[in-house]
């Protein structure tokens, strides 16, 4: 669990706010003291969420598939008889 102090929490709310809805869980700390608890909503989506999947239930929208590893790179790379690195360190010289 995460302990912030109010202070904090005032200063960076919207960073807060992100992690709880990425499921961490934040303690709120006044003078070293504990006085509240963040943790995100359990079983309510974003509203985000919620109109995707509608869009996805109503065909409108189809989710993407991960792309396959092994299909990224059909052809073979082409053989290079230099550095490339060799090269670019040459022709940027001392900057």
């Amino acid at each position: 669990m995460l302990k912030v102090s109010v202070t904090e929490l005032k200063n960076k709310l919207s960073y807060y706010l992100r992690l709880v809805k990425g499921g961490e869980t934040i303690e709120v700390l006044e003078r070293s003291l504990p006085v509240a608890k963040l943790q995100g909503v359990a079983g309510e989506s974003t509203e985000g969420d919620a109109h995707l999947k509608r869009l996805i239930r109503e065909g409108i929208v189809t989710p993407g598939k991960k792309p396959d590893p092994k299909a990224v790179l059909k052809t073979p790379p082409i053989p290079c008889k230099v550095d490339p690195v060799k090269i670019l360190i040459e022709e940027r010289g001392d900057r």
